[in-house]
């Protein structure tokens, strides 16, 4: 059993890293700071986010994202041809995000995140994993302008992801994990969807994983088995029906579990936690689970978010005992 987390981390933590990056924000904004400034306060704040996790006993760490004002966002900035436009509602949180559009063919100019990767992997002392967005969500969450259809977008957008995540291999990434949250929401194409991330996914040289969460898969975790990934993680907390059809599945990936409420700062027992595990370790080698949070843990203020971290590395441990 390996713990990690989904992706990302809240930005704000009051005695720890406080509002620093909120009011570093805002001065770059007014140009009271500079661009190297900004640069070393994401440096700081990463660094003490992957700490605290090192710290927790998380085996597989992130760099908290603490960069990303959303899943989309950072990629569509770092390509020819979007618009970065206003706000979006965040699937169903209530959250908003800036909802990027596109007005002529994508093109990357060079790596986006690989830097920024490099730097989470010098300072952590266990492995760090790639966290980027999956082609179906991507494509989702985007205004499309010039293809005008979505699937010519979401294949792509999984060249595009593919060309990224092969570059964070490039630059030590044991793990490229694959957000694909819209899978859940409205009537989804899993067919494009499992083929799209086949494309990302293609002949890189490290473990691939997809991660779903906030919907209900509605019957798509058989399709999602025959995607070209090694992982597949379940949200469990939102959609408790995805756990039956655990039973129902004949599963060929490694699994990733969600099963603790990144969404609720309500804690939960250990004892509640192992009965999970016990659900799952009949239909999953425990060294092939992996077990982490629901979704990320931005929407928690920092206490409970790092409460939930501990906890789940005290029920594995206990669990492994």
């Amino acid at each position: 059993m390996i713990t990690t987390l989904v992706g990302n981390y809240p930005k704000v933590a009051e005695g720890a890293y406080t509002t620093k990056l909120i009011g570093a924000l805002t001065k770059w904004q007014r140009q009271e700071l500079t661009d190297d400034q900004l640069e070393g306060t994401y440096r700081e704040i990463t660094t003490a986010v992957i700490r605290e996790q090192e710290q927790a006993g998380v085996d597989l760490v992130t760099d908290g994202q603490i960069r990303w004002e959303d899943l989309v966002t950072p990629i569509a900035r770092g390509l020819d041809g979007f618009e970065i436009n206003g706000l979006s509602r965040w699937f169903n949180n209530n959250v908003y995000y800036r909802r990027p559009i596109l007005h002529k063919a994508p093109v990357r100019r060079g790596p986006i995140l690989a830097e920024q990767y490099r730097f989470a992997a010098r300072v952590a002392t266990r492995p760090v994993k790639a966290v980027l967005p999956g082609p179906y969500t991507f494509a989702a969450l985007c205004e499309d302008r010039h293809y005008k259809a979505f699937r010519p977008f979401v294949l792509k957008m999984a060249e595009l992801l593919h060309a990224e995540a092969q570059d964070l291999v490039k630059a030590g990434a044991p793990l490229v994990q694959f957000d694909e949250p819209a899978v859940g929401f409205g009537k989804t194409d899993m067919k494009l969807a499992v083929e799209a991330l086949g494309v990302a996914a293609e002949g890189l040289p490290a473990k691939t994983a997809v991660s779903t969460y906030f919907g209900s898969l509605n019957g798509g975790l058989a399709s999602l088995q025959r995607a070209r990934v090694d992982v597949i993680g379940l949200d469990v907390v939102s959609d408790p029906k995805t756990l039956a059809a655990l039973k129902r599945v004949k599963l060929t990936k490694e699994l990733a579990l969600g099963c603790l409420d990144a969404r609720n700062t309500k804690l939960e027992s250990v004892t509640e936690l192992h009965a999970l595990f016990n659900v799952v370790a009949k239909r999953v080698p425990l060294d092939r689970l992996y077990v982490n949070p629901n979704c990320g843990l931005e929407f928690l203020p920092h206490r409970q978010a790092l409460a939930k971290v501990k906890r789940l590395v005290e029920a594995v441990r206990r669990y492994k005992r």
